[in-house]
C-alpha cells in the first residue's frame, strides 16, 4: 500500500506559524510514512524546513481575493497533489469558503479534509453521476504539543556585536494592529532601568518600526539596536543567549517564548486570548488599552531574570578607578 499523501495548511502570520510547529511535528508523529507537503507564505520555508517534517512546500502567499489567478493556481496544487489528508491548520475565509468548495468540485478521489481548530473531520466521497459526491462528518481533536523553537538558527552574522548579558526588547508588531504597541517612552524608560543594573537592552524589529527601535536605542548608553542586523532565523538563538526577553504580541515575543527563555510579554485586553502557553512566560494582559500596563510591572515581572543589584555594585566599585 503506498504512503499517504497529506497537505497542511497553515499561511500564517508568524505567531501563529511559530505556535503550530508543535501541531505539525505531532501530525508527522501520527504520520511517519507519509510524503507530507506544507502549503505557507514563502517567508516561512525557510523556518519550516528546520523543523524537519516536511517533504515538500506549495509557496501560496494570500494574494488578495482579485487575484484569481493566484488563488486558482493554489487550488489547482491541491488537486494536482493527490492528497489523501488535508489537514487546515488556517482556517480562514481563503480556506473554509474559496478552496475548500473547489477542491470539493474538482477532486477526482476521496478525501480527508479536517478543520482542525474547529475539531470536524470532512471525508470527501465522490460518486460518478454527481461531482460534489458526498461529504461525511465527525469529530475530530488533535492533541497540542508545546512548540520548542531551541532548534532554530540563522547565519548570526552579527553575533560577535551582542553584549554579554543583555534583554532583547520587540517594541514592534503588525502596522495594522497600532492597539498591540506597548508606549516606546515605556521600553526607553525600561531600558534606563536596566542599563542603571548594568544589563544591555539589544532592540530588534523591521524597518518598519525604525523609529522605535532608534528610540530605545537612543535612550540608554547600554541599549543597541539591531535594526538590519539579525533575520527571522536568528531571533531564537538570540534570545537564548540573553536573560530575558520583553515583547508586544508579535510573531518574534513568541518566537523567543518557545526558544524556552524568560519572556515578558504583554497584551491589550482584546488580544487577551492569544496569550503564550510556554514554559517560561509572564503574559501581561491590560484591562484596558495596553497603555494601563506600567513599567513597575514588566520590571517587576523581569527583575527575577536579572543579575542581583548588590551584586552589579561590587563589580562597578571593583571596576572603578577609585576602586580599592
Amino acid at each position: 500500500m503506498p504512503a499517504q499523501r497529506i497537505l497542511i495548511i497553515k499561511h500564517g502570520a508568524l505567531g501563529d506559524v511559530v505556535l503550530a510547529m508543535g501541531t505539525m511535528k505531532r501530525l508527522r508523529e501520527l504520520h511517519p510514512e507519509a510524503h507530507i507537503t506544507l502549503m505557507t507564505m514563502g517567508m516561512f520555508v525557510p523556518m519550516a524546513e528546520q523543523l524537519g517534517v516536511f517533504d515538500d512546500f506549495i509557496v501560496d502567499n494570500r494574494l488578495p481575493y482579485w487575484k484569481l489567478g493566484a488563488t486558482w493556481r493554489a487550488v489547482r496544487s491541491i488537486v494536482k497533489g493527490n492528497f489523501d489528508v488535508v489537514y487546515d491548520l488556517q482556517e480562514s475565509s481563503r480556506t473554509r469558503k474559496r478552496y475548500y468548495p473547489a477542491v470539493r468540485f474538482l477532486l477526482n478521489h476521496d478525501m480527508d479534509w479536517v478543520a482542525c481548530n474547529s475539531g470536524e473531520r470532512r471525508k470527501l466521497l465522490k460518486k460518478k453521476a454527481f461531482r460534489w459526491g458526498k461529504v461525511g462528518r465527525e469529530p475530530f481533536r488533535l492533541e497540542r504539543v508545546l512548540t520548542d523553537l531551541s532548534f532554530m538558527h540563522g547565519e548570526g552574522l552579527h553575533f560577535d556585536e551582542l553584549p554579554e548579558r543583555y534583554v532583547m526588547m520587540i517594541p514592534g508588531c503588525s502596522p495594522n494592529h497600532p492597539y498591540k504597541r506597548w508606549p516606546v517612552e515605556n521600553f526607553c524608560a525600561l531600558a534606563k532601568r536596566l542599563a542603571a543594573r548594568g544589563v544591555s537592552s539589544v532592540v530588534i524589529g523591521t524597518r518598519a518600526e525604525a523609529a522605535e527601535v532608534e528610540a530605545i536605542a537612543a535612550s540608554s548608553p547600554l541599549a543597541v539596536s539591531f535594526l538590519g542586523k539579525s533575520s527571522l532565523m536568528d531571533i531564537p538563538q538570540m534570545a537564548l543567549c540573553s536573560l530575558a526577553c520583553v515583547g508586544n504580541d508579535t510573531g518574534p515575543t513568541h518566537m523567543c517564548a518557545y526558544a524556552g527563555v524568560p519572556v515578558t510579554a504583554i497584551f491589550c485586553h482584546r488580544t487577551r486570548n492569544s496569550a503564550i502557553t510556554a514554559r517560561c512566560i509572564s503574559n501581561l494582559v491590560s484591562p484596558g488599552a495596553i497603555e494601563e500596563i506600567t513599567v513597575d510591572q514588566v520590571w517587576s515581572a523581569l527583575e527575577p531574570f536579572l543579575p542581583p543589584q548588590e551584586g552589579f555594585e561590587q563589580i562597578r566599585a571593583a571596576d572603578s578607578p577609585h576602586g580599592s
